[in-house]
């Protein structure tokens, strides 16, 4: 029998009374929202054997987890004698067993090494992409007693989690906001710090100290050009013509994401139909994604490295490609900047079907300048991190556009092979 004195903030009581499968605590800093969490899970792997999943979209070190976080909670909490602190996991005496990880680095593969866990963390949840999601929660959720926690401060309403989980009124998710208002714990320093934000820029402050959601990303390189876009209402469903060529370009990624945008092209209107991403695959499953798709293609454009040759193999990616049927069309080397340019003026003609380019949005939207404090200016350069390769593609296609065709398809019957399980859009 275990006795603690702890008090618990009663915003966190639905995760001790288990009512709900999911659970997803946001708000913005100084709620308290990872200590909390953390206490939970630690208790309740003391009554009872758990397996944790602590999880985050990008992982690159342990340093990057809540494993330091769960240790100090140990300590602090008087529970040493119940647990072992290793290097990369957290054991329990009983049989507990926490791990960590990167979301981004699984495949619906490699994912499956987590049956059996019961208790699955999600920090930085506002990060998750949605092919992540799609290959977690399957995994997660094969024990009766399965629980999945999201916490997170909520950064763009076109986040997954947010987007499904808190906006979505769901019977099987408790959907909790907790700042630093509800944190009786949270240090005066912060408050004044969020006292003086209100006065000094009351958006900032409802976004960083409240948790309220941001339409684009601060430092956004297209911040003007979506807000023009989001005011002439161009996000919408925008379903594909079957009269009309699709075309696609592509950001292909060398150990990182790759990035495909559908395009059909009516005049001077470019209809962004679909959008593909996926990470650790080879170019057959790409060309197996174009023929699942079944749209009558006409032109593919891919970046102008398509030719370089493999080391290990010495075959270009192009001409395995061409093997596959997919004759690339090689997109113009152009800096950055100009490609940028490009970019700003063809979004000005643009409309995204908002469902199926919900992510290559949340890259366009996210795709930014990182902010240096010491000249007090933004970086020239873009920041290269996941919302890079979508944006990256986008830039392509604003460059090749002028050679794509306006002409309308040919009738064709196109067979779809049959769906495969490792598909994510």
């Amino acid at each position: 029998m275990i006795e603690l004195n702890i008090s618990i903030n009663k915003r966190f009581k639905p995760l001790y009374e288990k009512l709900t499968t999911f659970f997803a605590y946001h708000g913005g800093r100084g709620g308290g929202k990872s200590w909390a969490i953390a206490d939970y899970l630690l208790l309740d792997s003391i009554t009872q054997v758990n397996r944790v999943l602590c999880c985050r979209e990008v992982q690159k070190s342990i340093k990057n987890s809540v494993h330091k976080l769960l240790k100090d909670r140990i300590e602090a909490l008087g529970l040493s004698k119940h647990y072992q602190v290793l290097d990369t996991e957290i054991r329990g005496l009983n049989g507990s067993l926490f791990v960590f990880t990167g979301l981004q680095e699984h495949t619906s593969d490699s994912i499956k090494s987590f049956e059996g866990v019961n208790r699955t963390w999600i920090e930085e949840a506002q990060s998750i992409r949605r092919s992540s999601l799609d290959i977690l929660i399957p995994t997660v959720l094969r024990r009766p007693d399965s629980q999945i926690i999201f916490s997170l401060n909520p950064y763009l309403p076109s986040d997954p989690v947010y987007q499904d989980y808190i906006e979505k009124q769901r019977d099987d998710c408790t959907v909790v906001q907790i700042n630093y208002t509800d944190n009786k714990h949270c240090p005066a320093l912060l408050v004044d710090l969020a006292e003086k934000q209100k006065a000094d820029d009351i958006e900032v402050y409802n976004h960083i100290w409240l948790g309220e959601v941001k339409l684009i990303a601060d430092g956004a390189v297209y911040k003007k050009e979506f807000e023009k876009v989001q005011q002439d209402k161009r996000i919408c469903p925008v379903p594909c013509d079957a009269g009309l060529l699709v075309h696609t370009v592509w950001d292909l990624g060398v150990g990182d994401s790759t990035s495909i945008w559908f395009a059909q092209v009516v005049g001077k209107e470019i209809r962004l139909i679909d959008y593909y991403e996926a990470s650790g695959e080879g170019l057959p499953h790409y060309a197996r994604v174009l023929t699942e798709k079944g749209y009558l293609y006409g032109k593919h454009f891919a970046p102008h490295d398509i030719a370089v040759r493999e080391l290990g193999s010495g075959v270009s990616r192009l001409e395995t490609a061409r093997k596959l049927g997919i004759n690339f069309l090689i997109t113009p080397s152009l800096t950055i900047e100009d490609g940028i340019d490009a970019a700003r003026q063809l979004l000005s003609t643009c409309w995204f079907d908002q469902v199926k380019t919900e992510y290559g949005l949340k890259c366009l939207r996210n795709y930014r300048r990182e902010f240096n404090p010491k000249m007090d200016e933004f970086k020239p350069t873009p920041v290269h991190d996941w919302a890079s390769h979508g944006a990256d593609a986008f830039r392509y296609l604003a460059i090749n556009v002028k050679n794509m065709s306006h002409v309308a398809a040919p009738p064709a019957s196109v067979t779809i092979p049959a769906r495969t399980n490792h598909f994510r859009r």
